[in-house]
């Protein structure tokens, strides 16, 4: 595989994040090739949603940079994030509750809206048209996601299981290139794990995005990623494929204490 700057969806160069006198992460580099699934590992406060947050613009790093097919995007903002092409989910689910599903997936559109104020208080032909594109387009995620049935429902009213594959719904909804999941099987059972591991694979297949993952399920992270990276005190101590990774020594003591990594 070539090693072109065109053939990576995201990379991270040297970033370091800094909060007071505290590394939250030093030194990271990461190369994520475009159609790529891939994988961020590590203990609880090992750095990986600090990451996360800078990819999407929530934090602004205090060293390095981000390029996003090849364009530097550091510093850049959440919204103007998304709108070039970063979608994420979140560790604690953040759906609008009192929204219907539906509703909920159509917030999403939000950001790819051209109609202005006065045309939607118009009701211009373009907000129409727009209007009209996104209730098909929300209609038809949620078809993707096995959610069609349950479209009218308040989002809270919703098992935790169907909850995850909305909110994925709701990033899809954006448009992205490069789908971000934080820990999208925590708190899941064995079987909503086995079909949500099925959706992240169908997903990146259907859509044909660059899926960048933190779990700390191992099940699935070593079923369904290529490749990996992983953190420990904010610094990388691996990286590498599955394979490499269970059989990695720094891993096996930093990450799971002497413990072995299982490949289910």
């Amino acid at each position: 595989m070539s090693n072109s700057k065109n053939d990576f969806a995201l990379v991270c160069e040297s970033i370091g994040m800094q909060f007071g006198g505290l590394a939250a992460v030093s030194n990271f580099n990461l190369q994520v090739h475009q159609g790529a699934l891939y994988g961020l590992i590590g203990p609880n406060g090992a750095g990986k949603t600090t990451v996360f947050n800078i990819v999407s613009g929530v934090l602004r790093p205090t060293a390095g940079s981000v390029r996003l097919f090849g364009v530097d995007t550091t510093g850049l903002g959440p919204d103007e994030i998304a709108r070039r092409g970063i979608a994420r989910t979140f560790q604690n689910i953040r759906l609008f509750r009192n929204l219907t599903v539906l509703e909920n997936v159509l917030v999403g559109h939000h950001v790819r809206r051209k109609a202005t104020l006065g045309e939607a208080l118009l009701s211009l032909p373009r907000y129409r048209k727009e209007e009209s594109d996104m209730m098909c387009n929300a209609t038809g995620l949620l078809q993707d996601v096995g959610l069609d049935h349950v479209a009218n429902y308040r989002a809270s009213a919703l098992p935790y299981g169907q909850q995850r594959r909305l909110e994925i719904a709701r990033a899809l909804a954006t448009k992205p290139k490069v789908l971000l999941l934080d820990e999208p099987a925590a708190g899941m059972n064995p079987a909503e794990t086995e079909r949500l591991m099925q959706l992240i694979l169908d997903v990146r297949d259907r859509f044909n995005l660059t899926i960048f993952l933190i779990e700390h399920e191992m099940k699935v992270v070593m079923n369904i990623c290529e490749r990996m990276t992983v953190l420990d005190h904010g610094q990388i101590i691996a990286e590498g494929t599955p394979s490499e990774i269970q059989s990695n020594e720094k891993v096996i003591k930093a990450y799971l204490g002497g413990g072995a990594i299982a490949r289910h």
